[in-house]
């Protein structure tokens, strides 16, 4: 009897490199080849393992520029507690590597939804979804969180590690709401309290980030549909500097 083919219910994120079609256009096969690997090694699940270590059973998938993680939260042997938080905070680890490392920008987006892996193809609904916060809501370089995904936590007791307030305001904590009123993960204040010494390693951080942003700024100085998304992380920046500020003043 053959196999049926079902949905599961996942949390998926789906993440591409910006400027992706002016890196082909201006690099080497080379060069592009070790962007492209980067990107994977960075993003792919086992990149990280999540303190407490926390087994996650994640699919991945990738092509190009193009990632996708999928975290099953159906068919387990025990409840998925704490893997929305540990998603996220994977993005936060990746996004910070790649941006103020390796200065490769990416936007993506993140939802709860329905999946499947058939023929070694991931699709579904979740799929479109989380496609459609990157390209249509996204713009700039963010991981958009759809609100789908703050609305399964509140309701979901089989996320929580310990309790509805403490766990939602665990993930609402790795996540900022942009102008917009739309929530993006928010990797540059967030990774300040999971490094091992941060008085060390975040100014480190901050002299990536800001480098990053400088050299965009004036190559795109006279494109002004591309500058706008590096004055947004300019913006952010400058925010995430504020906050921290505040925070210990």
């Amino acid at each position: 009897m053959a196999n049926i083919v079902k949905y599961k219910v996942a949390i998926v994120s789906y993440l591409d490199i910006l400027g992706f079609k002016n890196i082909v256009g201006t690099r080497s096969a080379g060069e592009i080849s070790r962007i492209i690997r980067v990107f994977k090694e960075a993003t792919q699940p086992d990149r990280f393992i999540p303190k407490p270590r926390l087994v996650t059973n994640e699919d991945f998938a990738n092509f190009s520029d193009l990632m996708i993680i999928s975290t099953p939260l159906e068919n387990r042997s025990a409840p998925p507690r704490g893997l929305l938080f540990s998603h996220l905070l994977h993005l936060v680890r990746a996004q910070t590597i790649l941006t103020c490392d390796e200065h490769i920008v990416i936007r993506g987006g993140v939802t709860i939804g329905k999946i499947v892996r058939s023929w070694g193809q991931l699709y579904g609904p979740a799929i479109v979804r989380a496609y459609d916060l990157e390209s249509e809501v996204a713009k700039n370089p963010r991981i958009v969180v759809g609100r789908e995904v703050l609305k399964e936590i509140r309701s979901n007791p089989g996320l929580w590690v310990h309790d509805l307030e403490t766990d939602y305001q665990a993930v609402r904590g790795l996540l900022r709401q942009d102008s917009d009123r739309e929530y993006f993960v928010d990797y540059l204040r967030v990774i300040f309290n999971e490094l091992d010494n941060p008085e060390t390693e975040y100014p480190q951080i901050l002299d990536g980030h800001r480098a990053l942003i400088d050299e965009r700024l004036r190559q795109y100085a006279g494109n002004e549909k591309i500058l706008g998304k590096y004055q947004w992380l300019d913006r952010y920046h400058a925010e995430t500097l504020s906050q921290l500020h505040s925070s210990n003043a």
